[in-house]
């Protein structure tokens, strides 16, 4: 299956920006617009595949140079993502995926409202369907992550159709929310590509991209796709985002107890009790709750801040826990389960509920 797409889900980037905190706006803006030349010198490096793009400056595509058409009349057909990385640290990063390069460049290009000189370009192809898609964190203590069939944005965004598989390796032992014996492969096989065990290569990431170690396993956030044919490419290395996770985080094995009427994942520890207020996205506009209520939706995206801000807890049908909402969640320091999958048809609004984010379960005290 693949994922909605939901126009309202934007880059964290983004996300920060409209919580007000413009300036870790700018050092995330900062760190993704370099993300293609860390994964490079990774390559270079470490021998890590990622995802390559072709560079051309946007003077390029505006006035449709012979290196540019070259690309038009040969592979105008074919399916691409496109980003337009920004050359001014003011300035929004704009991208597109999912159609070609010739639809891209005339029905998107073209219309922006741009000065081409303040942006680069970056081409790569785009696959429709994705055999498998991974947010992981490497840690001192362990390496984590979310693991699902199909496309990426499943994960940053929180718009899961697939189910959710949760990892945990402490370096020795490993624990997993459900088995699936192609799934732990495939982790496997990625968690892999991050030993580095050479001192030398070590040194030069050090002093290339101040990167750290744990283990001799190279530490902080990184996105993994593996495309049909097993191709498998790294697509993010991005080392501000683990100051805002979780550093406790740990699956949840097994299932519920008779007592416990939903269980997810803990996006952002904590506990509270509350009247449950089941928010959709049909009205969301006049939607509101009062402070220490708990929020209950399918995901959350850019439109739920208002009420994410006033929430006592936070309850979801889908997402992860490295979802961009979850991320959200913890900068509010609003206690969040996610990944619930029936929150919205278990609860009724009006509910009295206790939400213990900690352990990742929902337990209805009194029905409305």
């Amino acid at each position: 299956m693949k994922p909605v797409i939901n126009s309202f889900q934007p880059s964290l980037t983004e996300w920060f920006a409209a919580l007000g905190e413009e300036e870790k706006s700018k050092r995330f803006r900062e760190e993704d617009s370099h993300k293609t030349d860390r994964l490079e010198i990774l390559n270079q490096e470490a021998g890590i595949p990622y995802e390559k793009f072709e560079t051309f400056s946007g003077r390029d595509l505006a006035d449709k140079t012979e290196k540019w058409r070259n690309v038009l009349e040969n592979r105008g057909d074919e399916l691409c993502a496109i980003r337009l990385v920004p050359l001014k640290p003011d300035l929004p990063k704009l991208r597109q995926r999912g159609v070609s390069i010739r639809g891209c460049y005339e029905n998107w290009f073209l219309k922006q409202e741009i000065d081409p000189n303040d942006y680069k370009v970056e081409l790569c192809s785009h696959c429709e369907m994705l055999l498998w898609s991974a947010i992981m964190v490497v840690t001192d203590k362990k390496i984590y992550g979310d693991m699902i069939r199909g496309m990426h944005s499943q994960l940053t965004h929180g718009e899961t159709v697939e189910e959710l598989i949760q990892f945990e390796f402490d370096f020795k032992d490993w624990k997993w929310s459900k088995h699936d014996s192609e799934a732990e492969a495939q982790v496997r096989r990625m968690i892999d590509l991050l030993y580095i065990p050479d001192q030398a290569a070590q040194e030069n990431l050090k002093e290339k991209l101040h990167s750290e170690f744990s283990h001799d396993y190279l530490k902080d956030y990184f996105e993994f796709t593996v495309w049909p044919g097993d191709k498998l490419h790294m697509i993010d290395y991005n080392r501000l985002l683990p100051k805002y996770l979780s550093t406790d985080w740990s699956v949840n094995e097994g299932a519920a107890d008779s007592s416990c009427e939903l269980r997810g994942a803990s996006a952002q520890p904590g506990s509270s009790r509350g009247i449950a207020r089941i928010v959709t996205v049909e009205n969301i506009e006049s939607a509101d709750i009062q402070p220490g209520e708990i929020l209950v939706c399918d995901n959350t995206d850019v439109r739920f801040l208002p009420l994410m801000k006033k929430a006592g807890a936070i309850v979801t049908n889908r997402g992860g826990i490295l979802s961009h909402a979850a991320i959200i969640s913890r900068e509010l320091k609003v206690p969040c389960v996610i990944g619930t999958k029936n929150a919205t048809v278990t609860l009724r609004d009006g509910d009295e509920v206790e939400v213990d984010a900690d352990k990742g379960i929902v337990k209805i005290i009194n029905r409305a």
